[in-house]
């Protein structure tokens, strides 16, 4: 993969007042000073107390071009743990960025997670491709990236392996409130770098405009996808409004099946990741992330549900099983989740272990009160913001889910 790795600085030297648990590019979240008990369903799946990766309140430097970054989608390639993400630039765009653990490395060591820098220019995050031009489907963001290998067809006709990352496109200046449609689309892996699809694969309806969070899996020969459908992102004061949905295709590019509703509203459920394991499918889910604090917003929570196809019928999936509570965990996560996935090392003694990377909200600050606390300790403020992501990480333990859904 093109471009320089970069770790941050140390955040304890970047900020004296930090205790020393904080360590280079990954903070550690204390339970004595930055949680309260968790709830005990959650505890007894919790192999560890969830770790702040990369925090908006802290910053990103030395990077210098990224004000906010989430949607983590971590996976091993070849022989190293990769994280793809979206960034929220100094531009006022998103775009997908990368990061990586050094080689060798494995997810339960508490390696340093470095971002991939341009070579020409070190301070700066490097995107997967370059901003798609004005008037673009996806001009203003490019979000949730979902990384999949898969199979594809040459010009020739033979089968062959393929790796793309299907994301979240979008057209409106805004993000919440959003006046155009959001769309999904793909990159694919090529020689020169990731190239960009330059049409949407998966656009909405008219009762369901846009279209997000595609979770792809590639399973018995199909590229198979959960996402959400939704009349748009609530903005301050809405209510949320969304719908899981399943669909399946041959090539992962036309031919989409006609969705179908896998989620209702009623459950209200947002994001649905796949993972795909040796015998079982598990599925992690969450609803939409309480961003500005408001009282009607659903609890914030983290279920996982297994399966053992990769069904688009909800009925042959478990019951979702709570594994984090928002409302129990450190201040960077208690306004909920978003753009989560699950992985799993590779150790035989780790069977049973998953390491769940997501987005936290922080729970709403008072942004001149916190900017003067922490000039106090001679710490910059964070850059003004409504809300305030931090890419995290929970190891869980799945020791006795149940494969299946009870009948009804």
């Amino acid at each position: 993969m093109r471009g320089r790795l970069l770790t941050p600085a140390p955040l304890s030297r970047r900020h004296p007042g930090l205790p020393q648990h904080i360590a280079m590019g990954t903070v550690y979240a204390s339970l004595d000073a930055y949680t309260v008990p968790m709830d005990e369903e959650c505890a007894m799946k919790m192999s560890a107390p969830p770790r702040a990766i990369f925090s908006m309140i802290e910053g990103y430097r030395p990077i210098t071009n990224l004000l906010g970054s989430g949607d983590p989608n971590v996976h091993k390639i070849d022989d190293r743990w990769w994280m793809f993400f979206g960034g929220f630039q100094r531009n006022f765009r998103n775009n997908l960025f990368s990061a990586s653990l050094p080689r060798g490395a494995e997810l339960r060591d508490g390696a340093d997670w470095t971002i991939t820098t341009d070579p020409d220019r070190p301070g700066r995050a490097l995107p997967l491709i370059d901003q798609p031009g004005k008037g673009e489907w996806d001009h203003y963001g490019l979000h949730e990236p979902c990384f999949v290998t898969g199979m594809t067809r040459t010009s020739a006709g033979d089968r062959v392996p393929c790796r793309r990352i299907y994301y979240t496109g979008r057209s409106s200046r805004k993000v919440m409130g959003n006046d155009r449609p959001f769309s999904i689309g793909f990159l694919e892996k090529t020689s020169g770098g990731w190239r960009r699809n330059p049409e949407p694969v998966i656009v909405g309806d008219s009762r369901n405009p846009s279209t997000l969070g595609p979770k792809v899996v590639f399973a018995d020969g199909k590229w198979r996808m959960w996402f959400r459908a939704t009349p748009g992102e609530p903005a301050k004061g809405e209510h949320p409004v969304a719908e899981i949905h399943y669909t399946e295709s041959e090539d992962g590019i036309g031919g989409w099946a006609r969705p179908r509703p896998f989620h209702s509203r009623a459950e209200g459920f947002a994001h649905a990741y796949v993972r795909a394991g040796a015998s079982s499918y598990e599925m992690l889910l969450s609803k939409s992330p309480n961003l500005f604090g408001a009282s009607h917003y659903p609890p914030q929570r983290l279920w996982l549900s297994t399966s053992s196809s990769p069904s688009g019928d909800v009925r042959d999936w478990s019951a979702p099983e709570v594994v984090l509570d928002a409302a129990d965990g450190p201040p960077w996560l208690r306004n909920g989740f978003f753009g989560s996935s699950l992985c799993a090392d590779d150790a035989p003694d780790a069977a049973h272990l998953r390491h769940v990377f997501f987005t936290g909200v922080h729970a709403t600050i008072n942004w001149p009160g916190h900017a003067i606390r922490r000039l106090a300790s001679l710490r910059p403020p964070p850059v003004p913001s409504p809300f305030y992501f931090t890419i995290g990480h929970v190891m869980v333990n799945l020791a006795g889910t149940s494969p299946r859904r009870d009948p009804t």
